[in-house]
């Protein structure tokens, strides 16, 4: 009796067992000493539809067996599930093939072309300016190089130094200058014409030139022309630096754009994948297959990637608006850019296969702030020659030239005879005579202005010796002041071109680094697309579950991420050592 008892419960809980498992997918089979091990089907899909788990399981694992093992460059099998094995070996060899590279250059082409096709339209909406309406990285650096607000004022501050070269090229001609006066006087005072004391009033009036030359002070004009030459070299140097600084900080600008971009395609991707696993799961949900967690998860990280692709699309915006303002472009015009298609492998060899010493010298050869460095050390020296000379007596010659006019001088026009007048008494034999003079009344006139000016001219020629005894001793502090200033502007020049060997060899090492973390990057992109292969074809057939799966998922998205910002980051740095070898800087 128990006997039956017992076999009827163990029966029982065996048939319960069994339909557990085949509701839950799990492959456990019953281990019971003369039982025999079977593991129940498995029902996907829809109702109806059975498959053998181990028939599956044998067949994915032959796949991987029979797919081509890539040796990453840690020495690490990464295997991929072909999707399927041909399609696949067939895109790596492709890859591997100039085709490869025909094709990501139609891929860009074709961007280009629907933007420029877009754009079109608006044609007839462009300015006087004949702006373009898709801009390449040339074009954004020359109109930079032309609208720059810091650019124009570095072009004022070069035409100013050229106008100082001149002024001190023309100081060597004479001084030559021209005075006039003309007023009234009143009361006692000295007439300039008979410097005689009156005190009737008069109008009176006086021209002159007067002439001044350097015969000789110790090339004091020639260390200056040769000074203001020297600093007319330095800010142009100046001026081509700043247009070097600012095609680097446009192509950076320029380099976030495309950084951007590149960013909302690979989140548009993962978006795609991630709708396409949401109707998957809905699927599976709808059939029976995974709780209805699942696909509320799945919604959790389809929202997740909606947001990224926003996120993205807001930085693409933001990098624009930036480049706008390096170019000084204004805001209501259409702006776009190229998309160019670069191969960072090819550029990074060419530059890295120079050594940090040959990129110094090349440099401080080319470099415009070296330049504008020993020019402004070489008018230092300049600055302590003037100095001393101003010590020294200096010879000049002078000349002055000059007439004037006085209403008290008066030409008679006329006379009248008014009698005699008597002026005393002579007596002649006893007899007294009266003595009388004419009396006569004048009619005069002021003398004619020009005649005034020819009887009155005056003119005067000379040498004239300066020589500094004692002036608060302002020469020698002027020869302390420049020798100061030299030993200035040499310290500076030893800094700068220490900072620059400083700034090239972290570059060099930076460019070196960024070239190893973009391959690291690639071949962790390529093991995180090789797993999220593997993780959509299990969680297809239940082998793993929602978690495992957004983890590959979650993976691949940061390893797409570090690849295109490693990228990008990479041809940044390029383009850096590209600002240091004086190369022009383009994509």
């Amino acid at each position: 009796m128990y006997k039956y008892i017992s076999f009827i419960v163990l029966m029982s809980f065996a048939s319960f067992t069994q339909k557990t498992n085949a509701q839950t997918g799990k492959r456990k089979p019953l281990e019971m000493g003369p039982v025999k091990k079977v593991v129940p089907p498995q029902v996907y899909g829809k109702p109806g539809t059975v498959q053998n788990v181990d028939t599956t399981s044998k067949q994915i694992n032959e796949e991987i067996n029979n797919s081509e093992i890539d040796l990453q460059p840690d020495k690490t099998p990464v295997y991929e599930l072909p999707t399927p094995v041909e399609e696949q070996v067939k895109k790596k060899k492709k890859k591997q093939s100039a085709e490869y590279k025909e094709e990501k250059e139609a891929e860009y082409l074709k961007r280009q072309k629907e933007i420029e096709a877009e754009l079109a339209l608006e044609k007839n909406k462009s300015d006087s300016k004949n702006l373009p309406l898709v801009w390449d990285i040339e074009n954004c650096i020359q109109y930079a190089k032309e609208n720059n607000t810091q650019i124009s004022e570095a072009e004022l501050n070069n035409r100013l130094a050229k106008l100082m070269l001149q002024q001190s090229k023309d100081s060597r001609l004479p001084i030559v200058n021209a005075d006039a006066s003309l007023g009234e006087s009143y009361g006692r005072s000295i007439d300039p014409t008979s410097n005689q004391f009156v005190t009737k009033g008069f109008l009176y009036n006086t021209v002159g030139v007067s002439s001044q030359a350097l015969l000789f002070g110790w090339f004091q004009k020639k260390y200056k022309i040769e000074q203001s030459e020297l600093d007319q070299l330095a800010s142009n140097y100046a001026f081509k630096q700043l247009k070097d600084d600012i095609s680097l900080n446009v192509a950076t600008g320029f380099l976030r754009v495309l950084l951007a971009r590149e960013q909302i395609k690979v989140n548009q991707e993962q978006l795609k994948l991630t709708q396409s696993q949401y109707a998957q799961t809905k699927k599976f949900v709808d059939a029976g297959k995974v709780p209805e967690l699942n696909l509320l998860q799945m919604a959790a990280q389809l929202s997740g990637d909606s947001a990224n692709v926003l996120n993205a699309q807001s930085d693409e915006a933001i990098a624009l608006l930036q480049l706008r303002a390096l170019m000084n472009l204004d805001y209501d015009k259409r702006f776009d850019i190229k998309t160019p298609y670069v191969q960072v492998e090819d550029h990074a060899n060419s530059y890295l296969s120079k050594t940090p010493e040959e990129i110094i010298d090349i440099a401080i050869e080319n470099q415009n702030q070296t330049k504008v460095n020993q020019y402004r050390l070489l008018s230092a020296q300049k600055t302590l020659e003037i100095a001393k000379a101003n010590q020294y007596p200096q010879l000049s010659i002078f000349a002055n030239l000059g007439t004037n006019f006085s209403s008290n001088v008066k030409n008679i026009s006329g006379q009248t005879y008014e009698g005699e007048t008597t002026i005393g008494n002579i007596n002649v034999g006893g007899t007294s005579y009266p003595l009388t003079t004419p009396r006569y009344s004048y009619q005069t006139r002021t003398t004619p202005l020009f005649n005034q000016y020819g009887d009155n001219i005056r003119a005067n020629v000379g040498l004239s010796l300066n020589i500094p005894i004692l002036n608060g001793y302002a020469a020698r502090t002027n020869i302390q002041r420049a020798k100061i200033g030299l030993v200035s502007q040499q310290l500076k020049a030893d800094n700068d071109k220490l900072k620059l060997k400083q700034e090239i060899y972290s570059a060099y090492m930076q460019a070196k680094v960024a070239l190893q973390k973009y391959f690291a990057s690639e071949s962790a992109q390529k093991s995180a697309q090789k797993a999220l292969n593997y993780a959509i074809k299990r969680y297809e057939i239940g082998m793993i579950s929602l978690y495992e799966y957004t983890s590959s998922v979650n993976t691949l998205n940061t390893s797409n991420a570090n690849l295109i910002a490693s990228k990008f980051d990479l041809i940044f740095k390029l383009k850096v050592l590209d600002y240091y070898l004086g190369n022009e800087i383009k994509l």
